[in-house]
């Protein structure tokens, strides 16, 4: 199944991926039920997302892969059960 430049939808929870020196989260991750991790890109809403690490959220956007890793363009997400 090619999934490259795939839309998305998947529901997970946020995790911390990256930090600085100062233990400022840099990175964060979308990790699914179904224990897919998906990168989060630093786009707008990608940027948005990362203030809610620990938190459910369903979210759309394309999918890339790269270096065993796949990375997620956010395009909308949502808070579940807030």
């Amino acid at each position: 199944m090619k999934e490259d430049g795939k839309s998305i939808t998947a529901r997970g929870i946020v995790i911390p991926v990256d930090w600085d020196k100062k233990g400022t989260v840099i990175a964060a991750a979308l990790l699914t039920h179904r224990e897919e991790e998906y990168l989060i890109e630093h786009n707008n809403e990608g940027r948005k997302m990362m203030a809610f690490i620990q938190h459910e959220v369903e979210a759309s956007g394309v999918v890339r892969k790269g270096h065993n890793k796949k990375t997620i363009t956010i395009s909308t997400f949502e808070l579940i059960g807030e």
